[in-house]
């Protein structure tokens, strides 16, 4: 197997034992796989693991997944591909998820979860998994969020009888959160902000599902479409969308593109276009295979120095020496 699989407590946890509460390498669908990459799984704490993956997809990236009853809350950095809810006896597809980066996933399953997920061959696939059981999710008193679930929340995705599944849209301090939480769980340095950094996480997430009424300010018949203007945003970010572009794309007018984009994913359009541009941008720096006018044209910049004005005004340095930094550490 080329997936290079880590499982361990961390330095504080009490658990000799770790229960895995969902997909695990360990299982027949990962060990023959010739997927590429790294896969940690954490122990926080009993009812609490964090799973962290990096990896390059191989051709047999394909099959069924089963979860224990829990709350799943994911990060996708990189993604793409899609996954399906089975119905109990795992014979029909109920609801269908698209993978895309940038976006928490967070799945409600009391009685447990059956999927299939297919991604395609030579993506990648970079994420974070936060799985509690369904007694921790009681214990922070969360209980409550879960009985106001329905298709008519905000952040509703896909559902059926007895699991629902939302989308929430990032909001960068979030996004900060869970980057340093995947670097930290990557190289396996302090244990203790690792599991600060995962409850904070937790904590967005319910508060988030707790304020989110039912879209009474998003007609449900605008919902898709503007998720579709999301998606066609994130699919390539250095397409030149106009608001007139993207409203035909979707079949709404501009001024309920406008006005339904921002209220349902917290920016107006290009502000989330520009967010997103730049925090991809980071990430190719910090893989340091590009320098920064490559950077900067893979998601949309022509201009080099309007680029690095925009970097510096979001993360506070230029983008030069965010890309120094990553060739000091590779040194």
């Amino acid at each position: 197997m080329n997936l290079r699989v880590e499982q361990r407590a961390l330095a504080q946890s009490d658990q000799e034992n770790i229960v895995v509460l969902g997909p695990t390498p360990a299982d027949p669908t990962f060990s023959d796989t010739s997927t590429e990459g790294a896969y940690k799984i954490l122990g926080v704490r009993p009812g609490l693991t964090i799973s962290v993956f990096d990896m390059i997809v191989g051709p047999d990236f394909i099959g069924r997944f089963a979860t224990e009853p829990c709350v799943a809350i994911d990060f996708l950095f990189e993604a793409s591909g899609q996954g399906w809810l089975l119905d109990r006896d795992a014979e029909r597809k109920l609801s269908s998820i698209p993978y895309r980066p940038g976006r928490i996933y967070i799945m409600v399953a009391p009685a447990g979860a059956i999927g299939i997920y297919d991604v395609p061959v030579g993506s990648r696939f970079k994420g974070m998994d936060i799985r509690l059981d369904t007694a921790l999710w009681q214990k922070l008193g969360a209980g409550d969020v879960v009985a106001n679930l329905d298709e008519h929340h905000a952040l509703h995705m896909a559902s059926s009888s007895d699991i629902w599944v939302g989308v929430l849209p990032v909001p960068p301090d979030l996004i900060t959160v869970a980057r340093t939480l995947f670097d930290s769980a990557m190289v396996e340095s302090d244990d203790l902000a690792i599991e600060a950094r995962a409850l904070d996480i937790i904590n967005a997430s319910i508060t988030a599902m707790r304020r989110t009424q039912p879209t009474s300010n998003t007609p449900p018949r605008d919902r898709r479409p503007l998720q579709r203007a999301r998606d066609l945003l994130l699919e390539d970010l250095t397409h030149p969308w106009t608001l007139d572009d993207l409203a035909r794309e979707i079949g709404l007018s501009q001024k309920r593109l406008k006005s339904g984009f921002k209220t349902m994913h917290g920016f107006p359009v290009y502000a989330f276009l520009k967010e997103q541009r730049l925090l991809k941008a980071r990430d190719l720096l910090q893989q340091g295979k590009m320098n920064i006018t490559q950077a900067a044209s893979a998601v949309g910049y022509s201009n080099p120095s309007h680029f690095s004005q925009l970097y510096l005004r979001r993360f506070g340095m230029q983008p030069s020496r965010a890309l120094a930094q990553t060739l000091e550490r590779e040194a």
